[in-house]
């Protein structure tokens, strides 16, 4: 055999007993990168943790706690600017990615879905 011819064949052979190794059977499972939905379990889990870090002490895990100056957060009717609004001045210290997180965690757990914002000029009812 030719040295030219060699090199091929042992690679061919390299990759045949790889091919039958107990992690090469998993390989094609494996995803490559984390799905939409992963990424949005991550996410809601990092908003989680920082939520109970920063607010969990006066509004309980799932903002449920009775407050002196109003309703529980989770009774409220705020817009998705409201809550933003609130998260950038609480959490001013953290990337756009952890508020993200933090208000998308809020929003899970209020009982009325986030009405839109007014439009200027416009009346609420």
């Amino acid at each position: 055999m030719t040295p030219r011819r060699a090199l091929p064949l042992s690679a061919l052979c390299f990759l045949a007993v790889l091919s039958l190794s107990p992690a090469a059977s998993q390989w094609h499972r494996m995803p490559a990168s984390p799905t939409s939905a992963e990424k949005q379990d991550e996410a809601l889990s990092l908003g989680k943790k920082l939520f109970m870090e920063r607010c969990g002490r006066c509004h309980d895990e799932r903002g449920d706690k009775p407050l002196a100056s109003g309703p529980p957060l989770n009774e409220r009717a705020l817009t998705r600017e409201e809550i933003t609004r609130a998260v950038r001045g609480r959490f001013r210290d953290r990337t756009d990615d952890e508020r993200a997180a933090v208000v998308a965690y809020i929003e899970g757990f209020l009982k009325t879905k986030p009405r839109p914002a007014s439009e200027p000029g416009k009346e609420t009812e």
